[in-house]
């Protein structure tokens, strides 16, 4: 039988599998955390693109309100809507468009970086979930590994066969290292 090492090492590689295999249910657990942060995101814009078509809708009742204030003003006035009056009313209106423009531009803004910050979350969910199935098969093969290295430990079949032939006479040889009486 081998010594004391090799079953060291046999427990080092098992060891090495089990750490292998919680880190990669961790690793599927965070990419469920991504998915759920991505869906957050994706919420996120969708708020940030009603909340643009409610802006624009303000906007429009207000610049339909100035101008059409303007109007009655200067129809109070006795003024014709020619000259330095539709001057004033188109400036509103042009100032109006402006206005919509913006609040259009600034909700493509918001709606496009949560978009990017869906994306990044999906990303980051499929490395970690790429991760985990790494780390598993790591695990396995880790733990391939300390069986191969326990059967060799032990000293093959012949040591295998002889460690339970010798549970019968009374005695179970553990590793090798010491002997223990059976009562």
């Amino acid at each position: 039988m081998a010594g004391l090492g090799d079953f060291a090492s046999a427990l080092s590689s098992a060891g090495g599998a089990v750490s292998s295999l919680f880190g990669a249910k961790g690793a599927r657990e965070s990419g469920a955390s991504y998915d759920e942060a991505a869906g957050f995101a994706l919420r996120n814009r969708d708020i940030a693109r009603q909340a643009t078509a409610i802006k624009q809708a303000q906007d429009e009742r207000n610049i339909f309100k100035t101008i059409g204030k303007q109007r009655a003003q200067i129809g109070e006035a006795g003024f014709a809507e020619s000259g330095t009056a539709l001057d004033l009313l188109a400036d509103s209106a042009s100032q109006g468009a402006l206005t919509k423009a913006l609040t259009t531009e600034q909700g493509v803004i918001a709606e496009n970086s949560y978009a990017e910050q869906a994306a990044q979350f999906s990303g980051l969910s499929a490395s970690a979930r790429s991760s985990a199935t790494g780390q598993e098969f790591g695990g396995v093969l880790s733990l391939a590994a300390a069986g191969l290295s326990g059967y060799s430990a032990l000293g093959g079949s012949a040591g295998i066969a002889a460690l339970f032939s010798s549970a019968g006479s009374g005695e179970i040889l553990d590793a090798g290292i010491t002997a223990v009486a059976v009562a």
